[in-house]
């Protein structure tokens, strides 16, 4: 039986009077690839906040590789191998490319490792070597996102979470980029969270679906069985409206 990497038990979030997270619990196995999905408003950003240590629940547990991480911030959770990117890009914009991960490799390499080998293997397998001498700027949006997600997996990454990095692509630039991803599954046994609006791809990228709606777990399973579940039609396709 394949071990737990993430476990989320009864996972609650509140803001003032309002309730963002209700007794969310899920877990992900060690090579697994699951796609978080839901109507605007469900709670998917503060979920994907409170597993990365971006934000603390107000109740539940959250374990990973075994071990309670509820509070333990995020540059630690990142020291051990919970890698996040981010809706909006976050790069140095005064950097070259290889300058990027290179502050990230520095941060997060383990022992027994260099961080330059890091940084040469993640530019070498995001086809970014071509641009190791151009800063953010200068660079398209596709590239930048691969910056990011070379910045999130150089050093120790074992699971990776990715907040919309397909958004404002091109669908040939999002398949590139898709292909990209399902390569350090494939070769690297990273594990992927990925929370995405672009449902024919996340469909088509994830082996399972995690779908939230106000807040709550109304879906877990295979892409074609939530695609018929009636509570996530509904939830798409109803007229109310979410929590954040």
């Amino acid at each position: 039986m394949a071990a737990f990497l993430l476990e989320v038990a009864d996972v609650s979030k509140v803001f003032g009077g309002l309730v963002a997270l209700k007794s969310v619990s899920f877990a992900i196995e060690e090579g697994e690839v699951v796609g978080l999905i839901g109507p605007n408003g469900a709670g998917k950003s503060t979920l994907f906040e409170v597993v990365s240590g971006g934000m603390r629940p107000t109740g539940g547990t959250i374990r990973y590789q075994g071990e309670d991480i509820t509070n333990l911030p995020a540059h630690l959770r990142r020291r051990a191998g919970m890698s996040r990117t981010f809706q909006k890009i976050r790069l140095f914009n005064n950097l070259t490319v290889e300058q990027n991960l290179a502050v990230a490799a520095m941060q997060s390499t383990p022992a027994g490792r260099t961080w330059k080998s890091e940084v040469q293997s993640a530019l070498i397998r995001l086809r970014l070597t071509g641009l190791v001498d151009r800063k953010p700027s200068e660079l398209t949006l596709a590239d930048r996102k691969k910056v990011e997600i070379g910045r999130a997996i150089v050093g120790h990454c074992r699971m990776l979470m990715l907040d919309e990095s397909l958004s404002g692509l091109t669908r040939d630039e999002a398949d590139d980029l898709v292909g990209e991803i399902l390569a350090l599954n494939r070769d690297l046994g990273v594990t992927i969270l990925v929370v995405e609006h672009v449902m024919p791809v996340v469909m088509a990228m994830a082996r399972r679906l995690l779908v939230l709606d106000y807040g709550t777990i109304i879906a877990n399973g295979l892409p074609a069985e939530v695609a018929r579940n009636p509570d996530v039609i509904t939830a798409y396709l109803g007229t109310k409206k979410g929590a954040t």
